[in-house]
C-alpha cells in the first residue's frame, strides 16, 4: 500500500474505445479495476442477500417496530390552504382515554403559518391508534383564514393573493445568490441579445410549449419513526434515506429535539425517492411526544398525509425555441420555464439544456409559489420534466429538417458511450422495421409507433463514506456501514466488493447496514451511494487482506506483495504454486488479538486506510449516459395508450452486480411509464385541497400497465474511483416519458404536448390534426 500520492497510467473506456490516461492516485487509495483483471464477484448477477428475509417477512421495517409500552402518535392537520394559527385548545384531548402527550406545532416549531391544506398543527400520542384518532377530533383550532392560490395560473394572476406571507413574491426569478438585481437583468438581456442573433442565422427554427404535472412520491413505506428516550439520549428507528442526517437533526442545538446523543437504526427501508433525508416534522413530533410521555412513540404517516405533506416532484410550463443549421446541428436554444414547488422559493427548475451540445443558450427558470405541499427532491430532480420537453422538441426538429430522430441526436451528441448506445438500442427495438415513415397513416383503430430519448447523470461519488471490516480467528467476516439501503441492494454489493478483495464468496461475508454506531455514509440521494461507499468498502477489505497476507508471509517466509486471496485460500499472483496450501481460515487463525478490524478510525497496522480520499480520479467521462426506446400502441377511437416495450441501454461505470443494476433500470422505467401516462396531483382551486390524495384516485402504473422491458448494461471502465462505479438510481427515469411521447407522436401523427398522456389529450391532438388538414 502506498503512503504518498503516485502518478500512474490506467486504462479507461469500453469495448473498442479504450485509452490509457495518467492519473494521480491519492494518498491511501488504490487503483481502479483494469481490463483483464480476474474478477470472481464483480460484475456477476448475484441474488440479494436480504431477499429471503424480505419475502418471508423476517425483515423488520420501521413500521414493524414494536417497543415495550409503545404509544401511537397522530398529527392534526389544517383543512385550510393558507392560514395563521391564532390558538389551539388541546384540553379536551388531554383528558381523552389513553392520551399521554400532546404538542402544538406553533410552539415546537415557532411558526404559526399554515401554507397548505394538510400542514400539521398539533400532535398527540395515545395507547392505541383508535384512541389517538379519537383525541385528534376534539382539538379546537382557531384559524385566521387567508386567501390562497393552488395553481401556477392563479398565483401568477394580476390579483393573486400573497402565497407565502407579507413581503414575499409569488414568482421568484432565477437570480443567482451572488449577483445583484442589476447584474441579473444585464445577464438576461445579454443572453437574449446573443440568442436573437443566433436565431437569425439558424436555417430551421422549431418551438413549442410543454407541460408536466406534479408527481408525488408514494414510496411503499410511508415517512415515519419510532422514538425512545433514555435520559437525554434518543434511539430512533427511521424510514430514511439519511441515517446520519437524522442524527444531526436530532442533536442540533437549533432544532426542537436537542438530544445530547442520537442513535438511528434503519435496517430496512421501504423505499425512498428523495423525500426522506431528515426526520421531518413528523419525526420531530414523535421525538417530542416520546420525551413528554416518557414512553416510546410510533408515528408513521398514512397515505393521505404522504401525498399532501411529504414532498413531490414540481410541475413545469416550458417554452422552448430551438435553432438549427441546414444539417440539423443545434445552434441555439431558448428555454423559459415556470414551475411550482409549493410555498417555497426554489426547487422547481427543469433541466432542459443538458444531454446535447448546445453552443448558445438563453435559459430562465421561475419558481411560482403556491399553497400546496412543498416539493422535495424526487428521482433525478428537474431532469424528467426537462427531458420530456427537449426530447419532444428534438423529434419535431428532426421532422422539420427531414432526418431520422436518431440521426439528429447523433449529430448533436458528443458523449462517446451514448453514441454507441443509440445503435445498440435501435437494433433491439427494430427501429428501421417498426418506425412509421408516415405517422398516423394507418387504418387503425390500433396505431403503432416507436420513439427514443436519452439521459445523462453525473454521480461518480466522493468523500464522506467509511467502512469497517471485522475478521475473527474463525474466519468470520463482517462488513459494516451505518448507511441505508433504500431498495437498491446495498448489502449485496458491499459483500461482493469485499469478497473480491478477500477471495471469498458473498455468502461468506456478513454485511451490516443502517446503524449509526457503524462508520459514516452520506445520504442516499443523487445516485451517490454506490460510487461513494463501494470504493471505501474495497479499500477497507483490501487493507484487511494485506494485513492477513503479512501475517502468513511472516510465518512462511513468503513475500506478502506476491500473494493474494482467491478461492478462499492464499495463492501467488503470478499463478505459480506455493510450497504449502493454506486456506483463508487458517490465515485468520493467526490473528493475534482475536479480531482484526480495519476502518477509518483505526487503520490496520501502519497501512493508512482511513476514510477514502476526497478527490476522484480523472476518468473516461464525467457523466454516465443512457438511451431508451419505447414501442407503443394507441387506440385512436378511445385515446388509450399502451406501452408495449421499452428498450434501455444504460451505462453506470463498471457494473458491480448485473442483477441489482438491471433491477434499478427496470424500476425507474416503470416509474417513468407511470409518470408519462397516469400520475397527476389534482388540486381543488376553490377549496385549496388535493382531491386525489389516495391510491385509488391517484393513478399509478400497475402490473397490467407495465411493458416488456429489455435492459442492456454497458460495462465502462470509467476510472473515476477505485471501483469504476457511477450512480444508477436516477438516470434511467429521465428518458422514459420523452421516449413514450415521441412514440405516441410516431403512431398517430400528432403530438401531445403535456404529460400525463391521457386518452382525452390523445383524442384532442387527433382532432386538432384533422382540423389542420
Amino acid at each position: 500500500m502506498r503512503n504518498e500520492p503516485q502518478d500512474m497510467k490506467i486504462k479507461v473506456g469500453f469495448g473498442k474505445q479504450m485509452r490509457e490516461i495518467k492519473v494521480k492516485i491519492a494518498e491511501g487509495d488504490i487503483p481502479p479495476y483494469q481490463p483483464g483483471d480476474t474478477l470472481d464477484e464483480i460484475g456477476k448477477g448475484r441474488n440479494r442477500l436480504d431477499a429471503y428475509a424480505k419475502v418471508t417477512g423476517q425483515a423488520k421495517f420501521t413500521y414493524d417496530r414494536k417497543l415495550p409500552g409503545m404509544l401511537y402518535g397522530r398529527i392534526l392537520r389544517s383543512p385550510h390552504a393558507n392560514a395563521t394559527v391564532k390558538s389551539i385548545d388541546t384540553s379536551a384531548a388531554e383528558k381523552m382515554p389513553g392520551v399521554k402527550a400532546v404538542i402544538k406545532f406553533h410552539e415546537a416549531f415557532r411558526n404559526r403559518s399554515v401554507r397548505h391544506a394538510g400542514a400539521g398543527v398539533a400532535a398527540l400520542a395515545a395507547e392505541t391508534e383508535a384512541q389517538a384518532e379519537a383525541a385528534l377530533r376534539v382539538i379546537k383550532v382557531d384559524y385566521d383564514v387567508l386567501p390562497f392560490a393552488v395553481t401556477k395560473e392563479d398565483s401568477i394572476a394580476k390579483d393573486a393573493p400573497t402565497v407565502a406571507g407579507p413581503n414575499s413574491e409569488n414568482v421568484v426569478s432565477g437570480k443567482r445568490w451572488n449577483e445583484s438585481q442589476n447584474e441579473y437583468e444585464d445577464r438576461l438581456e445579454d443572453q437574449k441579445t446573443r440568442t436573437e442573433e443566433g436565431f437569425k442565422k439558424a436555417k430551421h427554427i422549431v418551438e413549442g410549449t410543454f407541460r408536466t404535472q406534479v408527481q408525488v412520491h408514494n414510496a411503499l413505506e410511508t415517512h415515519g419513526v419510532v422514538c425512545s428516550w433514555d435520559g437525554d439520549s434518543i434511539l430512533i428507528y427511521a424510514s430514511t434515506q439519511g441515517t446520519f442526517s437524522c442524527v444531526g437533526e436530532a442533536k442540533s442545538a437549533r432544532g426542537p429535539t436537542k438530544a445530547r446523543n442520537a442513535h438511528v437504526i434503519s435496517e430496512y427501508v421501504g423505499g425512498g425517492f428523495g423525500a426522506k433525508f431528515g426526520l421531518g416534522r413528523e419525526g420531530v413530533a414523535a421525538a417530542l411526544l416520546a420525551k413528554s410521555a416518557k414512553k416510546p412513540v410510533h408515528l408513521m404517516l398514512n397515505r393521505r398525509e404522504e401525498q399532501t405533506d411529504a414532498g413531490n416532484r414540481p410541475d413545469s410550463h416550458q417554452e422552448l425555441k430551438l435553432g438549427l443549421d441546414a444539417k440539423g446541428k443545434i445552434q441555439v436554444l431558448r428555454a423559459y420555464s415556470w414551475g411550482t414547488a409549493g410555498p417555497g422559493k426554489s426547487g422547481a427548475g427543469a433541466r432542459n439544456q443538458v444531454i446535447y451540445d448546445i453552443p448558445m443558450l438563453d435559459k430562465i427558470e421561475y419558481n411560482v409559489r403556491t399553497n400546496c405541499g412543498s416539493a422535495r427532491a424526487m428521482r433525478a430532480p428537474g431532469f424528467p420534466q426537462g427531458a420530456f420537453a427537449l426530447e419532444s422538441l428534438l423529434d419535431m426538429a428532426a421532422d422539420k429538417v427531414g432526418i431520422d430522430p436518431i440521426e439528429i441526436r447523433k449529430r448533436n451528441d458528443s458523449h462517446p458511450v451514448r453514441l454507441a448506445e443509440y445503435d445498440i438500442g435501435a437494433e433491439k427495438i427494430g427501429w428501421k422495421k417498426n418506425r412509421n415513415r408516415n405517422p398516423g397513416a394507418g387504418k387503425g383503430p390500433i396505431m403503432k409507433g416507436v420513439g427514443c430519448a436519452s439521459n445523462e447523470w453525473f454521480a461518480a461519488g466522493g468523500s464522506g463514506a467509511a467502512c469497517l471490516v471485522r475478521i475473527d480467528q474463525n474466519g468470520h467476516v463482517e462488513v459494516r456501514n451505518g448507511g441505508q439501503d433504500i431498495g437498491t441492494g446495498l448489502r449485496t454489493i458491499m459483500a461482493q466488493v469485499a469478497a473480491e478483495e478477500l477471495g471469498l464468496k458473498i455468502t461468506e461475508i456478513e454485511t451490516f447496514i443502517g446503524d449509526t454506531h457503524d462508520p459514516r455514509c452520506p445520504g442516499s440521494g443523487g445516485s451517490t451511494t454506490t460510487p461513494t461507499l463501494m470504493p471505501a468498502v474495497r479499500l477497507a477489505a483490501h487493507n484487511a487482506a494485506i494485513e492477513l497476507l503479512h501475517l502468513i508471509a511472516s510465518k512462511m517466509k513468503w513475500k506478502a506483495d506476491e500473494l493474494e486471496f482467491r478461492g478462499a485460500k492464499v495463492v501467488r499472483k503470478d499463478g505459480r504454486k506455493l510450497s504449502k496450501e493454506i486456506s483463508f481460515k487458517q490465515v485468520c487463525a493467526l490473528i493475534p488479538d482475536d479480531v482484526l478490524e480495519v476502518n477509518e478510525r483505526r487503520p490496520a497496522m501502519k497501512i493508512p486506510g482511513r476514510r477514502r480520499p476526497r478527490a476522484n480520479y480523472q476518468g473516461f467521462a464525467d457523466t454516465n449516459s443512457g438511451v431508451q426506446f419505447a414501442e407503443v400502441e394507441v387506440d385512436i377511437e378511445t385515446g388509450v395508450v399502451k406501452v408495449k416495450r421499452v428498450v434501455a441501454v444504460q451505462d453506470s461505470g463498471q457494473i458491480i452486480n448485473a442483477k441489482t443494476a438491471e433491477s434499478q433500470v427496470r424500476g425507474a422505467i416503470i416509474q417513468g411509464v407511470s409518470y408519462a401516462l397516469f400520475e397527476d396531483r389534482v388540486m381543488d382551486r376553490q377549496e385549496g385541497r388535493m382531491l386525489n390524495a389516495d391510491l385509488e384516485n391517484y393513478k399509478i402504473a400497475g402490473p397490467m400497465e407495465c411493458p416488456e422491458i429489455d435492459v442492456t448494461l454497458l460495462d465502462v471502465y470509467n476510472g473515476k474511483n477505485n471501483t469504476n462505479s457511477m450512480g444508477l438510481g436516477e438516470p434511467p427515469i429521465i428518458a422514459t416519458a420523452g421516449a413514450i411521447a415521441n412514440a405516441v407522436a410516431n403512431a398517430i401523427g400528432a403530438r401531445v404536448m403535456s404529460i400525463p398522456i391521457t386518452p382525452k389529450k390523445v383524442l384532442a391532438a387527433l382532432e386538432k390534426k384533422r382540423k389542420n388538414r
